[in-house]
């Protein structure tokens, strides 16, 4: 992806960016991944108990700032982030009124980054994993219209089912930035993958939803507000510390 770099990240105008990547990289270097990110970031690092974990940690930092800083042309160590009440990150200092958006996710060794033009969003990146899709979970969290939806599914697609229910539910909640304080059997989202994604009731109507599948294995949705747009999907796989080209 290329963009001209006197335009920076203006150049995502309406649409919305969707970047994934893996974070299990054979990469030397990871102190030089490590090299920019912030002291609380180092810490946040250093909290992990496995080596995997924190290296899976620091990649998808990294990544961040790399990114975020190719769109804003600054260097990815000067970027600052403060965090809302339910720790939703946004960017601070010189860059909090840039307009700039932006919301990840990761699981498993994928990580998914969503950015956009003064929108609030969210993403969620789920690994399917058939032993967390069970009746009780769902009964638990899913509204009464998505379990009665899930259990009409042939048994081989209640998996998916599954996690193309959280995933979009899980969105919703980071893009409105309250996190679990909505109940997740306040609204109800459609779950069959050959269907365009959708609310099914129970949210305000500026809110849009989109789901795709960013590997073998995984789930992922966004949701966004505004005036509906275009979502552009790109690989972040090919990337390395100081070798992001947008711009």
């Amino acid at each position: 992806m290329q963009l001209n770099s006197s335009a920076g990240w203006q150049y995502i105008g309406d649409e919305i960016h969707v970047w994934h990547a893996s974070l299990d990289r054979d990469d030397p270097a990871i102190c030089e991944w490590e090299a920019v990110l912030s002291a609380e970031e180092i810490a946040r690092a250093d909290q992990f108990h496995f080596t995997k974990d924190r290296k899976r940690y620091v990649i998808a930092r990294g990544l961040l700032r790399e990114l975020l800083g190719a769109y804003l042309q600054q260097t990815p160590k000067s970027l600052e982030f403060s965090y809302a009440q339910h720790r939703k990150p946004f960017l601070s200092g010189v860059n909090s009124a840039s307009g700039l958006s932006f919301n990840l996710s990761h699981s498993g060794e994928m990580v998914a980054y969503a950015i956009a033009r003064e929108r609030n969003l969210g993403i969620d990146v789920e690994r399917i994993r058939p032993d967390l899709a069970g009746d009780d979970i769902a009964e638990r969290y899913f509204s009464a219209r998505e379990v009665n939806d899930l259990k009409t599914l042939p048994p081989e697609k209640r998996v998916e089912g599954f996690f193309n229910c959280w995933t979009r539910k899980e969105a919703y909640l980071k893009a409105t930035g309250m996190g679990l304080h909505i109940a997740l059997d306040s609204f109800a989202v459609n779950l069959l993958s050959a269907q365009p994604a959708e609310f099914l009731g129970g949210v305000e109507p500026k809110w849009h939803l989109a789901a795709h599948r960013p590997a073998e294995g995984y789930a992922a949705a966004v949701v966004y507000d505004g005036a509906p747009c275009a979502i552009r999907y790109f690989s972040a796989d090919n990337m390395a510390r100081q070798q992001t080209k947008i711009g």
